[in-house]
């Protein structure tokens, strides 16, 4: 008896210093594992910082020895600030820069690939511009971006890349003009308060004192007219009823309709805004609304794209650009110089006045995205807009 009850006095003894012996195993075990799976990861983490590198050097170095990049872009001089810093950056590359018209710079690189020639790396202009290219014209854009603070989506507004061409993968949409598109306004004549809602410029006391940039053409503000088509709250009825029922002016020159609102022969203007606001620091009469409309903003316009020709004669020169343009330097540059919200969330912004930069809790139209610049929205909204004019008797 007393041997049996030794034994049961050593058993648990025993199985407890298995038990914490199977525990030590299971925790040096456990140790083990996690030294090398975080190991593996930074490993991998220096390999793919030096793999990406070494991909930039190799880029950089290939562009060099090319020379030289083409761009067809944006005929605004400010522009020539952004150029002059990339120069100045990469001086062993060449920067033959072709400033025109988004529409005419399509129209002549369409001819030109017809005869055979390719002679542009990239393309920079309005939304607009990439709908008129054939598929394949225009390189995906995703795959030729290789710096990390440009891949990594958290420094883009809505956390992603947004597009403008129709196969929404081409056209990289780098800044959104907030604002430029409420309407601009007779400072003398008009109390902005009166319009909350595009539908208060139906009003009879504005008959015949509104002038728009002719919808049909693209590049002066006309796309505004696709807000209105794209938005429920307003669509076709509001687009055949302003048209028919104001005697609406329309232009297709914007320093006229510029003009017409700064002597008070129009009190409100459709259209961008950007020769509103040069009039405005010029002292003249005029300015833009100051508060976003009841059917929501706009967030578009002007020249805010870039895209990359497919068979670029530059390959490695182009995306060494299309990087640097979209890098923190270079945004930081497009901003000042174009004083246009950059799509890049982390840079500083107070360069740009208040109402310029987009809020938390606010939806904004992107008009100058992909699903609006689609040719037949396009094709539908001028059908729109010429039955509207032909029964107004301006067709």
């Amino acid at each position: 008896m007393k041997a049996e009850s030794g034994k049961r006095k050593i058993g648990p003894r025993l199985e407890a210093r298995g038990a914490s012996s199977n525990l030590v195993r299971l925790l040096v075990g456990a140790a083990i594992f996690f030294f090398n799976f975080h190991f593996l990861i930074f490993n991998s983490v220096l390999f793919a910082q030096s793999d990406w590198k070494k991909q930039w050097e190799a880029i950089v170095d290939a562009g060099k020895k090319e020379g030289e990049v083409v761009i067809y872009g944006p005929h605004n001089p400010a522009y020539q600030q952004v150029w002059s810093l990339f120069q100045k950056s990469y001086p062993e590359i060449k920067f033959n820069f072709v400033p025109g018209k988004g529409a005419d710079h399509a129209q002549r690189i369409v001819a030109e690939r017809r005869a055979g020639k390719y002679l542009a790396d990239l393309i920079m202009g309005g939304s607009s511009t990439y709908a008129a290219f054939a598929p394949g014209t225009l390189e995906p854009l995703k795959p030729l971006l290789l710096l990390p603070e440009v891949t990594d989506l958290n420094n883009w507004f809505d956390g992603k890349l947004h597009f403008a061409d129709p196969q929404n993968h081409a056209g990289l949409i780098i800044s959104g003009e907030i604002g430029t598109r409420r309407g601009s306004y007779n400072t003398k004549l008009l109390d902005p308060k009166e319009i909350r809602s595009w539908w208060d410029l139906l009003n009879p006391k504005y008959k015949g004192k509104i002038v728009t940039f002719d919808p049909r053409v693209a590049g002066g503000g006309g796309e505004t007219f696709l807000f209105f088509y794209y938005t429920p709250s307003l669509g076709e009825k509001f687009i055949a009823r302003m048209l028919t029922e104001t005697d609406i002016l329309m232009t297709r020159d914007l320093q006229q309709g510029t003009d017409w609102l700064a002597s008070g022969k129009v009190v409100f203007q459709i259209g961008s805004g950007q020769p509103v606001m040069k009039a405005n620091k010029q002292g003249l009469p005029v300015d833009l609304m100051p508060h976003p409309l009841k059917e929501g903003e706009i967030m578009g316009g002007g020249s805010c794209c870039m895209a990359v020709m497919s068979k670029a004669p530059h390959p490695n020169a182009t995306r060494l650009f299309a990087n640097w343009i979209v890098s923190r330097e270079g945004q930081i540059a497009w901003q000042k110089a174009t004083e246009v919200n950059s799509l890049r969330v982390d840079i500083p912004k107070n360069d740009l006045p208040p109402d310029d930069v987009p809020q938390k809790g606010v939806n904004y139209f992107m008009l100058n995205s992909s699903k609006y610049n689609g040719m037949e929205g396009r094709k539908e909204l001028h059908r729109i807009v010429n039955e509207a004019l032909k029964k107004a008797g301006k067709s």
